[in-house]
């Protein structure tokens, strides 16, 4: 049993199970007001942490990183992911009052495959960047092996037309769902992952000036737009409420009217587990959305401040992995996971707080919903592993050292 506890890495399972149990708490507290019980949502996010722990022990002890960094592997699971997007697109029924698509309905839960596409498309890009960057290194050791072959005309960025293609094809589909705000989370995320696997830096410098440059203009971008179109088209709605909500505070905007409310209600240290007044039928969403939204007002903001410090603790310690490890496949998927739980923390905040667009992301395995804990999870499943490729590598490390001492 010690054996088997110090095989984990506690900087990672830690945060996970103490964010866990957060969710299971307040997605009990938040769900007061719904029809079905708060205790029918009590039972099912509790399902989930339970399933979320034994998928998280399952990929860190039975899968290897080998298996994930095979591109057959990748490109298989980008292929299901596909096939999902197809079906909720296109077969599955419209959420009632927005139109869109992008939900497939399941007796226990709901499946998003653009939250599946999120961490599938980073597991596809770091198994395809990592293969080229091996052969690199080996024909650096070895430079009778050297080859142009493999890198010609029919390559963009390292990448052959058809994967480009394969993942432009996929994320297309997100963005027609219309599913804008996954979209560009998606195109964070491959962006992180192209980068770390080196990019030249100009590149990322022309993104970071692209996308700074339309935050800043966005308000006056949306002025020149006619107001009629904007608020017919649900995506664009979301940008006119983000500019100025309070026009549209008893319809369009409620929710982010009523979420100011709420933290300012909660102060620094809240009203209470339990105490809530905007769960109870004012803050639509109030357990999936707009969960941290309760949360501030339950348990104040101190409490957040200490709740996103763990968080950034596990992120940290998947970015200080990822610096380290030799393994070129570990090395970007860790960078991928990790910014992928800082940006979903960021847009979900960013939006209930109003300095960004409503985009109905969740806060990671603190709302409510099957579909993005589990992702979650099988996120931290991937981490864990690499991390005990990690720890080996150090091991290996320092036994090495060990001889060479004995040797002098």
């Amino acid at each position: 049993m010690v054996r088997f506890l110090k095989q984990l890495d506690w900087f990672l399972i830690g945060p996970f199970l103490f964010l866990s149990l957060i969710g299971v708490l307040m997605v009990f507290s938040a769900s007061a007001a719904y029809s079905a019980g708060a205790f029918s949502f009590l039972m099912r996010q509790s399902l989930f942490a339970l399933i979320g722990i034994l998928i998280v022990l399952f990929f860190c002890f039975f899968v290897k990183i080998k298996w994930l960094a095979s591109q057959k592997v990748a490109s298989f699971a980008l292929l299901v992911t596909c096939i999902l997007l197809l079906f909720a697109r296109f077969i599955a029924p419209a959420t009632a009052g927005t139109g869109a698509h992008g939900w497939i309905n399941l007796p226990l839960f709901n499946i998003q495959p653009a939250e599946i596409f999120k961490i599938v498309v980073v597991l596809y890009l770091s198994s395809l960047s990592a293969h080229r960057l091996d052969k690199y290194e080996r024909q650096l050791r070895r430079p009778s092996l050297s080859t142009n072959k493999n890198f010609g005309d029919h390559r963009f960025l390292g990448y052959t037309r058809s994967q480009i293609l394969f993942v432009l094809f996929n994320f297309g589909l997100v963005l027609i769902m219309p599913d804008l705000g996954n979209a560009l989370i998606a195109l964070f995320l491959m962006a992180v992952v192209l980068f770390s696997s080196g990019l030249k830096p100009r590149y990322l410098f022309a993104a970071i000036a692209s996308v700074t440059a339309i935050y800043v203009a966005l308000p006056s971008i949306l002025k020149v737009i006619p107001n009629h179109f904007l608020t017919k088209h649900y995506q664009a709605l979301r940008l006119l409420i983000y500019i100025d909500p309070w026009p549209y505070a008893k319809n369009q905007s409620l929710q982010l009217v009523n979420s100011f409310y709420a933290i300012a209600h909660g102060g620094l240290f809240g009203v209470g587990l339990g105490n809530s007044i905007e769960k109870m039928g004012y803050l639509p969403e109030a357990n999936t959305d707009f969960i941290m939204a309760v949360f501030v007002e339950e348990l104040g903001s101190v409490t957040l401040f200490i709740v996103l410090a763990v968080l950034l603790i596990m992120i940290g310690r998947m970015f200080y992995i990822a610096f380290h490890i030799k393994n070129n496949f570990g090395r970007l998927i860790l960078y991928g996971i990790g910014s992928y739980f800082f940006i979903q923390a960021l847009v979900n905040l960013g939006g209930i707080i109003g300095v960004m667009p409503l985009t109905g992301v969740t806060f990671p395995f603190i709302s409510y919903g099957g579909s993005s804990f589990l992702i979650s999870s099988i996120s931290v499943g991937i981490a864990c592993s690499v991390s005990r490729v990690y720890k080996n590598q150090k091991l290996s490390g320092k036994q090495r050292r060990q001889n060479l001492e004995a040797d002098k």
